[in-house]
């Protein structure tokens, strides 16, 4: 291939992957037959319990999900009574995605949609996170329980993707940052 042609490539491959990165990406779920590796056992094992990788899919996506609301309920539930309850449940829904990094990714930074569990937990959650927010805005406690989120969101992302960036303070000391921030404007 003669030199021009490929510098026309090399502009058009690269032009053609940044349109690409113009739609959200899915994030996998390890394949089934990975899974089956894993466990040591044949692939038809694996295909007797989840037929096809959306299954497998759907059920990752349910138990993780669950595991993520479970947490953060049971940490409103058992907090001290001193103890900020918006404070509270941004530390667990911060310290459940820095320990459970793929099934944060899988959940909140893939283009896939959440399973059928989120009709049970999500409303849940979210009531309560709202329910919660009316500390920061009594008038519209929808719309800060979303502000909420967002930077609880990004404060996960980030810490998972820019593990290299000096932070200067721990997950906690940001979360109490922001509460107090959101509490005193």
């Amino acid at each position: 291939m003669p030199k021009q042609e490929s510098r026309d490539l090399r502009a058009v491959l690269l032009q053609t992957a940044i349109e690409l990165l113009a739609e959200p990406q899915a994030v996998a779920v390890p394949s089934l037959r990975s899974i089956a590796r894993a466990c040591e056992v044949a692939p038809s094992a694996v295909y007797w319990h989840f037929p096809s990788e959306a299954d497998l899919r759907s059920a990752v996506l349910d138990a993780e999900y669950s595991d993520m609301v479970g947490s953060i309920e049971r940490a409103l539930d058992d907090r001290p009574s001193d103890a900020d309850a918006l404070e509270v449940a941004g530390q667990a829904y911060v310290a459940w995605g820095l320990s459970h990094p793929g099934a944060y990714q899988l959940l909140f930074e893939s283009a896939d949609p959440l399973p059928e569990t989120r009709a049970e937990y999500g409303p849940r959650l979210q009531n309560r996170i709202v329910e919660l927010a009316t500390a920061v805005d009594a008038d519209d406690p929808f719309s800060a329980a979303l502000l909420l989120w967002t930077v609880w969101h990004g404060l996960v992302s980030l810490r998972l993707h820019k593990k290299e960036w000096n932070w200067g303070m721990t997950p906690a000391q940001a979360n109490a940052r922001l509460i107090n921030a959101l509490k005193t404007t």
